[in-house]
């Protein structure tokens, strides 16, 4: 477990000298700490309104940061709609803050997604879509960090936190993600962004103006990618699949690519496993302890738990 310094104006001023020494924080506007790395959104005073998104990591994880920063800028070439990562003085893209690896990113105008619609969703995989045509010709690898591997050694770790009923529920999971990654499913493979939370999207009006964050970014099946969104953007309040706000982010991004009719087979095992891996990690981060910070972003991993019991027993296709 990697242990960050809380940012507040003081350290986060400090952090800033390595790009520019005349900026200044202005307000801190949330923080969100888990076990394995930490962002901060900011604003500074010159120039005012000017915002930041600032990923920190643990030390295992400067690599896949070096790995992040270069698939962003790959991105960026593309004319795909995500947020620079800044360079320090020295031109180096990961910096340290405090003893950790960094990343820096500056935001457009623009606010979070507060609740989804088809518009929205719409956007969503759209930007997905045409995310992962892109990077056909981005080489590079990184393996993903919440593999399975990952999973059974974080089941490991919080089986004794589980009802009995719940433990179950994940040994039965793990049994079926282990019999998916045993029959060797072709399925397309590329970069992944890992992660789309709402704190990770700027929106002017209905229209997306840039993704930031590429903390999970690595390389894994491009669908593990479709089912984070669509369990984090497409749900009811009772975690099951709305079937339009489903359609309009599923149909947005086979117009960009097209889904396999392999992805389709496996597209409930593959919904079943982001929802599992979500539930866990955000179990491992409820475990750390408290800060006290109000301005923390709080994830339940209940709400993930109950999308994974609802994919168990019903999921919407793939488009044709």
């Amino acid at each position: 477990m990697s242990s960050f310094l809380l940012p507040d104006i003081r350290t986060l001023n400090h952090f800033l000298v390595q790009y520019s020494p005349e900026r200044l924080v202005a307000a801190i506007d949330a923080i969100y700490s888990a076990r394995n790395h930490l962002t901060c959104r900011f604003s500074v005073v010159d120039p005012p309104g000017d915002r930041f998104f600032l990923v920190v990591a643990g030390e295992a994880a400067r690599d896949r940061l070096a790995f992040s920063a270069r698939l962003v800028n790959h991105l960026r070439g593309q004319q795909i709609p995500v947020t620079p990562c800044l360079a320090d003085h020295s031109g180096h893209h990961v910096t340290n803050y405090g003893e950790s690896p960094a990343l820096l990113f500056q935001l457009p105008e623009g606010h979070a997604p507060e609740q989804p619609n088809p518009s929205i969703c719409q956007e969503i995989g759209m930007f997905l879509g045409r995310m992962h045509s892109s990077t056909r010709g981005f080489s590079e690898q990184y393996s993903n960090p919440r593999s399975l591997i990952w999973l059974d050694l974080a089941a490991q770790e919080v089986t004794d936190q589980l009802s009995v009923g719940d433990a179950a529920l994940l040994k039965e999971q793990l049994i079926r993600f282990r019999r998916t990654a045993e029959a060797g499913p072709v399925l397309p493979s590329g970069p992944l962004i890992g992660s789309l939370f709402a704190d990770q999207l700027i929106f002017r009006e209905a229209q997306l103006q840039a993704v930031t964050g590429f903390f999970f970014a690595c390389t894994d099946w491009l669908l593990l990618d479709v089912a984070q969104a669509v369990n984090e953007w497409c749900c009811n309040q009772q975690g099951e699949l709305d079937r339009q706000l489903t359609s309009a982010l599923l149909d947005a991004y086979a117009a960009e690519r097209p889904f396999t009719a392999v992805e389709n087979q496996y597209w409930q095992d593959i919904l079943c496993f982001s929802a599992t891996r979500f539930w866990i990690s955000r179990l491992l981060s409820s475990l750390l302890p408290e800060h006290g910070d109000t301005l923390s972003i709080k994830r339940d991993p209940a709400e993930y738990k109950e999308k994974l019991r609802r994919r168990i027993v019903g999921y919407i296709p793939l488009p044709d």
